[in-house]
């Protein structure tokens, strides 16, 4: 498993995460354009993603989504709060996140719990590659650990906080 921050902060957080040969973005929040330039950076182009998950709906985690989706036709993920929150992206391409739920994504497996932030349904997530069992935790925004997120990010190989 390969992991490129594209960025980390109030201007944008995006993540991209490759293995096998299949990559996928977790964030987006960079338009199209400067979106396009960051994965250029590493050696990557935006056809090379194959899905988009939302960990929440702010403007530094998914400003560029619907327009990147738009442009790239990615399958968005996200919890249905986040989904409401982005509302530019087409129903066929939205895939429900849960709390507690597994989904496999384009070679991944994502699970995802709840945590405690000011967004309408924050979620957590630990992506596996289905490749290689390489497993990565993400957690955004965190103001508390809930145990939920404690025993999610157990068996992790590597974790990627952002704290406020």
């Amino acid at each position: 498993m390969k992991v490129w921050s594209l960025g980390s902060g109030s201007r944008g957080n995006g993540i991209v995460i490759a293995s096998g040969g299949r990559a996928i973005l977790v964030d987006c929040g960079f338009g199209p354009r400067a979106l396009a330039m960051r994965l250029k950076r590493i050696g990557l182009v935006p056809e090379m993603i194959e899905a988009l998950v939302l960990t929440h709906e702010h403007q530094d985690h998914a400003d560029g989504a619907a327009r990147a989706q738009h442009k790239f036709r990615w399958p968005v993920y996200a919890s249905a709060g986040t989904h409401r929150g982005v509302s530019d992206i087409p129903a066929k391409q939205r895939h429900l996140l849960s709390a507690a739920s597994s989904v496999s994504v384009a070679g991944f497996v994502v699970e995802s719990v709840a945590i405690p932030h000011d967004a309408a349904e924050p979620l957590a997530v630990a992506v596996t590659a289905e490749s290689s069992g390489a497993r990565l935790g993400i957690a955004h925004d965190l103001g508390a650990v809930p145990p939920a997120l404690e025993r999610l990010f157990a068996r992790c190989d590597a974790l990627l906080l952002e704290a406020n």
